[in-house]
């Protein structure tokens, strides 16, 4: 029996350490209802019951329903897939690559053994 309410007693202090951190680094846009401080008040006073009213009432969702708004992965995104070049650019990324590379080359061959500069 003791074991059981050790357990009870462990679970609470990590489900209420879990709201308090969980309220003390949510954006300001989805606190609902009270501020910040008095919600980190209420889940540390009342440890279970604060954390069970800060999940149910204190936090909005992430999207709010309707909106449209949902996570894209990179492979969803055209300007991580390197889509068309940027407005006024007649040179695409891989060009832009392959001429920095070949300066980079072009230095690193006028060079000699020593690292000096050829003059």
């Amino acid at each position: 029996m003791v074991r059981l309410w050790l357990i009870v007693a462990v679970a609470a202090v990590a489900f209420t350490v879990y709201a308090a951190i969980d309220c003390a680094t949510m954006p300001r846009e989805r606190i609902r209802s009270l501020r910040r401080g008095i919600w980190i008040l209420l889940v540390i006073v009342l440890p279970v019951l604060g954390g069970l009213l800060w999940f149910l009432l204190g936090r909005a969702p992430a999207t709010e329903p309707g909106t449209g708004r949902r996570y894209r992965g990179p492979e969803d995104d055209p300007d991580f897939l390197g889509g068309t070049p940027a407005p006024g650019s007649t040179l695409t990324d891989k060009d832009q690559d392959d001429a920095t590379l070949r300066d980079l080359e072009d230095q690193f061959h006028d060079r000699d053994d020593d690292g000096r500069a050829d003059r």
